[in-house]
């Protein structure tokens, strides 16, 4: 397995900065890859080390994909604009975002959910086409041929509801929308504010059906369904039942899914995890949230209404 780059490595690929007074600290927060701020003279920028180790497993999209959607994203002016591009590397130099990242509780404040709605709009809208397709259904695909091959264990009863996954996946597909540039990973981490919501780290990004962002942030935001309404309102300009509907699915398959991603980072990457993150401990919780949406009452209903069936 390839080591992952080192910062002075991507520092000497940049001519600009040469003869230059050139520092760099690690930032927080990254589970896979590794990010640094750097400062040259009174610049500030972020380099992106990017690690092949998900890659390998199928954990993310393809390193070159990556590269090419961060810079695509940039240029909607919502994601962080791409200074320098080191696919071979591979790795990125971004633009300094002088803003705060949001935490979990912030995404669910009153005053974020309709910025968060506009912000996500306007990723979908003005950015240029991202270079891969990509939906929950493939990551997941991904996610349970490794727990196969690899004999992974997994989370207690996580498996036995893989069917009402599959009827989520076959309500969703009967209004599906037009694919748009998408994040596909709106958790807090990945959310800046600036003035301007501003999100970052392209790692499952790729053209998707927009309601899955949605669904993302709004299951990282633990949002009920008020919530989820009032987000989709500032996303579709309307209250749009059918779509608020699949929004509300799509949180669901999606945390399914990412608990079966910690599982595979636990099981599979060969570093243990940057600030001592407990990959399996993320699986578990992530679980037992999705456990207790499928055991819902209502699911049903909402089913129903995702796929265009009133009353």
């Amino acid at each position: 397995m390839p080591e992952l780059i080192t910062p002075e490595e991507i520092i000497e690929q940049v001519p600009a900065w040469r003869d230059r007074e050139v520092s760099f600290e690690m930032l927080h927060g990254g589970l896979a890859n590794r990010s640094y701020s750097v400062r040259v003279d009174d610049e500030r920028y972020v380099i992106k080390a990017l690690t092949q180790a998900m890659g390998d497993f199928n954990l993310m999209i393809p390193l070159d994909d990556v590269c090419r959607n961060t810079v695509a994203a940039g240029q909607s002016g919502v994601g962080a604009k791409v200074v320098y591009a080191f696919p071979d590397m591979p790795a990125l130099v971004l633009e300094w975002i002088d803003g705060v990242t949001l935490t979990t509780a912030s995404l669910s404040a009153a005053e974020y959910i309709p910025r968060l709605g506009r912000g996500v709009a306007q990723l979908h809208r003005r950015s240029p086409a991202f270079n891969n397709e990509i939906c929950i259904w493939k990551f997941l695909d991904d996610y349970l041929d490794l727990v196969d091959k690899h004999a992974l264990p997994t989370p207690d009863g996580i498996m036995d509801y893989l069917t009402i996954i599959r009827d989520i996946q076959g309500a969703l597909a009967k209004q599906a929308l037009t694919a748009v540039p998408s994040h596909n990973d709106l958790l807090a981490l990945n959310v800046m504010d600036d003035g301007d919501i501003r999100l970052i780290d392209y790692d499952f990004s790729g053209m998707n059906d927009p309601a899955f962002d949605l669904g993302d942030l709004a299951m990282e935001g633990d949002y009920d369904p008020d919530q989820v309404a009032k987000l989709c309102e500032s996303y579709f300009g309307a209250h749009d039942a059918v779509q608020t509907a699949r929004v509300r699915l799509f949180g669901v398959a999606a945390q399914y899914t990412w608990a079966l991603l910690f599982v595979g980072m636990h099981y599979l990457l060969p570093e243990a995890p940057a600030e001592g993150f407990n990959y399996w401990a993320e699986a578990e919780s992530r679980w037992r949230w999705t456990r207790s949406k499928l055991d819902a009452d209502d699911l049903p209903q909402v089913m129903s209404l995702a796929s265009g069936v009133s009353g």
